[in-house]
């Protein structure tokens, strides 16, 4: 798993054990999680949240009944609230092309990276993590691609456009090796808040969208592709997701915007 997530497990894991007041995981049942449960709706988390954090207590009871010190899943029969449907919104491909074309890149001090990190995320769909963690040597400009690794250290290959493997052949001139291929000003190793800050900068002064973000750049690319004919399998290849499930979502999005599109007959 990513550091994130381990972190995100230990938290969701110390409140419950917080919450029945320190008493045995092994002796905690179905009423305890019920209980928990019931306390966070209480206090306005949403049911996505409710879902996640009851996600974590059932991995660890997975993982207690793979050991043997558990014979029956104490949460086997808790029912979790049902969570809204949630619509993809992604950034319209006119305004990032704007944003593009028209911003004064060269009129910025660091300008020509900044627009090189949005385009790697609008470009090739990585993830946030995916970013901070390439090198130089990723990069294969003979053959067009950048190698990048994902979850549980899986490593994929994405096409680059030819464009961007001019601009990152010009980008990392005079270096080599495992350098990493972003660093902040005064050379450090890049890091979530910063990338987050250069991203949201940019694309609020083109962007209509509520959200702004790495990961709504990532999810702008999918439905981007989607829109324009690429199937769902290159899409889930190209994403790095581990199912189609979780790829399938942007079918979704596609088929709401078709909707309203739809709702503009005249026969409506």
């Amino acid at each position: 798993m990513s550091k994130h997530t381990i972190v995100a497990y230990e938290q969701d894991l110390s409140r419950f054990i917080d919450f029945t007041q320190g008493k045995s995981i092994l002796e905690c049942d179905l009423y305890d999680a019920r209980a928990w449960m019931g306390s966070m709706i209480d206090e306005g988390l949403s049911a996505r949240s409710v879902h996640r954090r009851v996600s974590s207590l059932r991995a660890l009871y997975k993982h207690l009944r793979k050991q043997g010190k558990l014979n029956i899943d104490p949460l086997a029969k808790l029912v979790l609230p049902k969570t809204p449907k949630k619509i993809i919104q992604d950034i319209p491909a006119q305004e990032l092309h704007n944003l593009f074309i028209r911003y004064p890149w060269e009129e910025e001090k660091h300008g020509y990276r900044d627009k090189l990190i949005l385009l790697l995320f609008y470009t090739t769909g990585m993830r946030l993590s995916e970013l901070i963690g390439l090198k130089i040597s990723d990069i294969d400009v003979k053959r067009g691609n950048i190698s990048v690794t994902g979850k549980r250290n899986k490593q994929r290959l994405i096409p680059l456009h030819p464009e961007l493997v001019d601009a990152l052949q010009e980008f990392t001139a005079g270096r080599a090796g495992n350098a990493a291929l972003f660093t902040t000003e005064k050379g450090l190793s890049i890091y979530p808040v910063w990338v987050y800050r250069i991203v949201t900068r940019y694309l609020r002064l083109f962007s209509t969208a509520l959200k702004t973000s790495p990961h709504v750049l990532r999810h702008s690319f999918a439905t981007h592709m989607l829109n324009n004919g690429a199937q769902l399998m290159a899409i889930k290849e190209l994403l790095g997701h581990a199912s189609l499930s979780a790829t399938q979502v942007y079918t979704k999005n596609s088929f709401e915007k078709l909707k309203a599109i739809h709702k503009l007959h005249p026969r409506q």
